[in-house]
């Protein structure tokens, strides 16, 4: 297959291109500075260039502390810059198959107490949320007006090794190896008591290659676990694998106003679609996250053997940092 990735550097994306070319895809990766998404005619020459089968469309400003710093940036880069992808692609590649992301945010207002299903009114609380229903939007109306054939996926909190520093799951081991090698006792942490949908980068990959095969165009997937994690249990389980005997304890400065208490995804339509689940256990994700943020000596080989690998977390749920 012929195949187009925007954001083709960043977190999603980088896993992506390495996914796709380990199945003998042939990848063109698009990404600044070499052409911005929001420059269509570039875009449209690109796409003519590459002839693709597939286009998967990650590129994104995709921090919502930072959308509410700059609302506008955040809509020109997502909402706007969607319109400018389909618009390349209805003029140089129209037969081509299209993913776009996205998010589980669009639910942040929902307050949801139940597994989160594609039917679910949305309830965006962030410009970052709009920006991304706008998206979902504008798929809809291409798909209408001019037949592009485009999937929605909505990606509940993916994590893994490479993860930018801004964060959950990366910020936490970034604190915890900096007490174990400065040798203090404790790290500060925002809200644990969130529950949270947490799925491996490279689970979500095998389900957008998936999506990308199989999901009805004008349809939404959601792409997650459909088990809830509650923060706290994330961070405790982070110090259990460092395998050092760390306090944590709450600071204001990392709370962040408008979380929802609980965002968990319903992978049911996805699974059904396309047979695909998440395998990758959550302790397995968190260790390799951990030792990619440089654990070492009697940590690191901790990390490294068979303590992380088997372990699940059950429960009784994109989210940067507390």
């Amino acid at each position: 297959m012929r195949v187009v990735v925007t954001g083709a550097s960043g977190f999603i994306g980088s896993q992506l291109c390495g996914f796709l070319r380990s199945l003998h895809d042939e990848v063109t990766e698009v990404d600044l500075p070499h052409c911005d998404i929001g420059d269509t005619p570039q875009l449209a020459r690109v796409l003519e260039k590459a002839r693709p089968d597939h286009v998967y469309h990650l590129a994104a400003q995709a921090s919502v502390g930072m959308s509410w710093q700059d609302p506008a940036h955040t809509w020109r880069s997502n909402a706007v810059g969607t319109v400018s992808l389909f618009k390349a692609v209805r003029a140089a590649a129209p037969a081509a198959r299209t993913i776009v992301m996205s998010s589980a945010g669009v639910f942040d207002g929902a307050r949801a107490d139940s597994l989160i299903d594609e039917s679910r009114t949305p309830a965006p609380l962030s410009p970052y949320a709009a920006s991304k229903l706008a998206v979902e939007t504008a798929a809809r109306h291409y798909l209408a007006a001019y037949g592009l054939q485009v999937v929605i996926v909505r990606p509940f909190n993916i994590i893994g090794p490479t993860q930018g520093p801004d964060y959950l799951v990366p910020a936490l081991s970034r604190r915890i190896v900096s007490a174990v090698r400065s040798g203090h006792s404790g790290i500060t942490v925002g809200n644990v008591e969130a529950r949270r949908d947490f799925l491996d980068v490279r689970d979500a990959v095998r389900g957008l290659r998936l999506l990308m095969e199989r999901g009805q165009p004008g349809e939404v997937y959601n792409l997650c676990t459909g088990v809830g994690v509650p923060v706290r249990t994330l961070v405790e389980t982070m110090i259990s694998l460092a395998g050092h005997a760390l306090a944590y304890h709450q600071d204001p400065a990392l709370m962040r106003g408008g979380d929802a208490p609980s965002l968990i995804g319903d992978p049911s339509k996805t699974r059904s679609r396309t047979g695909w689940q998440a395998e990758i256990p959550l302790g397995t994700t968190l260790a390799d996250v951990l030792a990619t943020a440089g654990l070492n000596g009697s940590a690191g080989r901790r990390l490294n053997g068979s303590a992380g690998r088997g372990l699940t977390v059950s429960a009784s749920g994109d989210a940067p940092v507390l």
